[in-house]
């Protein structure tokens, strides 16, 4: 019994030890120095008719350092995308690593194609980039304000261009009704130097 009690202590000092040198790796600060005249990831809310504004959320990529991705192996915890996950192991998919989540999650890490120096985090369920929020704003549109509309599975189709907010609101609650809306996975927005919305621009997206 008191070997029993021995070992179960021995087991118990182990399992702190590895606790005590496990780590969380975050992702750096934001690129997003200024919003004038910048194209930028956002949700697209309501429009407001009182104020004349929308409510939009901005996101900016997760950018990690490749240093501190390099120390990154099983018991540690990544946060992306706003969610902590457990690293449980890893596994090659062809030249690329790929980090086991307790979730189920997988996620992988390539170059930032904006930012040489970053790192950023995909998810290999739908190759998405982990995106965090920056701000929360209410923007106006421009007088001149576009929807350029290139959700459409189909790489050939003509996109679909409407100007003016009077015609693109009753598309915005038609696509909030019967698909994902103008969501941060599939949108960005234009701003001028004003910081009025000068274009909403819209990509497929998986969840549509």
């Amino acid at each position: 019994m008191k070997k029993l009690i021995m070992l179960f202590l021995a087991i118990m000092v182990l399992f702190q030890t590895s606790a005590a040198l496990a780590k969380t790796i975050e992702p750096e600060d934001t690129e997003i120095e200024r919003y004038a005249g910048r194209t930028l990831h956002a949700t697209v809310g309501a429009y407001d008719k009182e104020d004349g504004t929308f409510t939009v959320t901005i996101y900016d990529y997760d950018r990690y350092d490749e240093d501190d991705l390099r120390m990154l192996a099983a018991g540690d915890t990544l946060l992306a995308g706003g969610r902590l996950y457990r690293i449980t192991g890893e596994q090659m998919v062809g030249d690329t690593k790929v980090f086991l989540c307790d979730d189920g999650e997988e996620i992988y890490f390539e170059r930032s194609y904006d930012d040489d120096d970053d790192m950023n985090a995909y998810s290999t369920m739908d190759d998405r980039i982990f995106m965090k929020v920056v701000a929360v704003l209410q923007l106006p549109p421009a007088g001149n304000i576009v929807y350029e509309d290139y959700s459409d599975p189909d790489l050939d189709a003509e996109p679909v261009i409407t100007e003016g907010l009077d015609a693109i609101l009753p598309i915005q609650n038609e696509k909030q009704e019967y698909s994902i809306g103008f969501d941060s996975y599939s949108t960005t927005i234009t701003l001028n130097e004003n910081l009025e919305i000068v274009k909403i621009h819209q990509v497929f997206d998986v969840a549509q």
